[in-house]
């Protein structure tokens, strides 16, 4: 083969290598863009997860303040707390009555019911 022929076959060879690597580490980027917006998404998720989560403990937690007073009735502002919870979620067993006070008791089960929703991880859900 000729000098000329091989130093052009030698140029072809390098101008496809350069592609191929700039090809390769776009795809790879594209990669690593996808894998950040998957975990970012996933970790807004999880962190909206355990707020919600923080939050229905703080209603049990005055709740129960409340069943330990010896009160039988929830104050307006926390019953309307616990109502905007419970019914926001996709589960919920409360049934609000319109003539009679709801129990304490029933309160909290309705938000037990709820935080243990939030609970069940996606990779059980996923996988069972």
């Amino acid at each position: 083969m000729a000098p000329e022929a091989r130093a052009a076959q030698q140029a072809t060879a390098s101008t496809c290598c350069a592609q191929g690597g700039r090809a390769l580490y776009n795809q790879t980027s594209a990669t690593v863009d996808d894998l950040r917006a998957h975990d970012h998404e996933g970790r807004r998720f999880r962190y909206a997860r355990r707020h919600r989560i923080r939050l229905i403990d703080g209603l049990l937690n005055e709740l129960e303040l409340l069943n330990l007073a010896g009160e039988s009735e929830v104050p307006g502002q926390l019953s309307r707390r616990a109502t905007g919870v419970i019914m926001s979620a996709e589960i919920h067993s409360l049934v609000m009555p319109p003539d009679r006070e709801i129990p304490i008791a029933a309160w909290m089960a309705a938000l037990f019911e709820v935080q243990d929703a939030l609970m069940v991880s996606t990779e059980e859900l996923a996988g069972g």
